[in-house]
């Protein structure tokens, strides 16, 4: 069933071992206080691939629910000024003061993810380090994360690895993160000579001390869908298939289409585990 998250989105979630593994090394969460979603696909078989993607889920939940600091705007228009009085805004310096708003909160967003990020890299690779792994090695993790604060028009997007973010919109799908592949560094040179294997993964979560995240923020219009997933599923499903699927999505059957989802790349052999999270946005 749909949650209401941060009263911006409903969002629903699922996830599958497959057809193949014997083993969910997959994590998700749908935090609906905060309006924070994450998908992390753990790596490491009897390395616990499944301890690393819990670990960056729970650890990414810990320190990014937090209560977004504000710059109050009273009802109609009016505001305290710096002696305490009620002042009454114009339009142009009520819109003036939401846009400086959400600027300095987009700022502290991301400064709080990448520093997240950061900390939770280091909590995996402290455990590897801890078991004896040398550098480069051990457990990890892929990590996608999206975050709507209440009230806003607009969407945090992080990922390290390949698990992927897109948005559809008015029956176009568009993939917002770019997988840290060596296959996707091929595409982006250029393609030049013999392509290689698709699933040799560039980040991770836990393997080594420090990762590059990828952050960037998206608009939100009222209809659009998020779908948020590992590679389970567009390893066997292409795009434009994906997109069918989500083109009969609604507000009220996005559990339905998860589960589709997910039964359809089983249906294609599911040779991963699969995981994925659709979110409708509503009105703000």
């Amino acid at each position: 069933m749909a949650q209401l998250v941060a009263s911006r989105m409903k969002a629903a979630g699922r996830t599958d071992v497959g057809c193949v593994r014997t083993l969910n090394e997959d994590s998700f969460s749908i935090d609906e206080a905060s309006g924070l979603l994450l998908v992390a696909d753990g790596m490491g078989g009897h390395d616990a691939g499944e301890v690393a993607s819990s670990q960056v889920v729970e650890s990414m939940l810990s320190l990014l629910r937090f209560p977004m600091a504000g710059i109050p705007v009273l009802p109609d228009g009016k505001r305290l000024d710096d002696d305490g009085d009620i002042t009454t805004l114009s339009p142009e310096e009520v819109a003036e003061e939401l846009a400086n708003e959400t600027e300095q909160q987009e700022k502290e967003i991301i400064q709080k993810v990448v520093q997240a990020i950061a900390q939770t890299n280091l909590r995996v690779n402290n455990i590897n380090q801890d078991r004896g792994y040398p550098e480069g090695s051990g457990m990890g993790s892929t990590l996608v994360g999206f975050w709507a604060p209440p009230g806003s028009t607009r969407g945090v997007v992080f990922h390290v690895g390949d698990s992927r973010l897109y948005r559809m919109r008015q029956g176009h799908l568009e993939s917002i993160t770019q997988d840290h592949t060596l296959y996707q560094q091929w595409l982006d040179f250029g393609s030049r000579g013999q392509p290689p294997a698709q699933n040799v993964i560039l980040q991770a979560m836990g393997p080594v001390e420090q990762v590059t995240p990828d952050v960037r923020v998206i608009s939100l219009l009222p209809g659009d869908l998020i779908l948020m997933c590992s590679d389970g599923l567009t390893g066997m499903l292409a795009n434009g298939i994906i997109e069918k699927v989500l083109l009969t999505a609604r507000e009220d059957n996005l559990q339905e289409v998860c589960n589709r989802l997910v039964d359809m790349a089983k249906e294609k052999g599911g040779r991963d585990n699969i995981t994925v999270i659709l979110a409708w946005i509503t009105a703000p």
